[in-house]
């Protein structure tokens, strides 16, 4: 049986394309980044639509997009099952497969690396290193006591 295929987001957050450019997908049609998942569809029920906010929190960033929303609907779909206690053994096959297409379990999770997002001056100006050399210590010729007046 073939390997199931990983989408693109998932193997450019590893850097399999770093060390294989050749394998990049040239023709994959993009989702771009402007389109995110979005809300809950309005027909889902309440407890779906909890479930689907809280797995949008747990989504690696760049990897789900709008155009994986019927994918997405049927993970929250079988996680609401779950929770039921209502879900059945093909559905949690169905249930893993989905997470491990999403990078949501603990083996996908860790075959993803996000690069970091870049420093701003203000980060590098925070972060820059303490001048070099010993740092001059007041002495008590140095500290002169507040004159008095009469």
């Amino acid at each position: 049986m073939p390997q199931i295929r990983k989408p693109t987001a998932v193997l450019d957050a590893e850097g399999s394309f770093i060390r294989h450019p050749e394998r990049a997908r040239a023709n994959e049609p993009e989702t771009g980044s402007s389109k995110p998942l979005g809300n809950p569809p309005s027909y889902l029920s309440v407890d779906q639509k909890r479930i689907w906010r809280e797995l949008c929190k747990q989504m690696l960033p760049g990897v789900c997009f709008q155009s994986d929303r019927t994918a997405f609907e049927l993970l929250v779909r079988l996680v609401c099952k779950m929770r039921d206690d209502t879900i059945n053994r093909s559905e949690v096959s169905s249930l893993i497969a989905l997470t491990s297409r999403f990078a949501m379990n603990p083996a996908d999770r860790s075959k993803v690396a996000v690069e970091k997002p870049k420093e701003s001056k203000l980060d590098k100006f925070l972060k820059r290193s303490a001048p070099s050399g010993p740092v001059p210590q007041p002495t008590a010729e140095s500290i002169t006591p507040p004159e008095t007046v009469n």
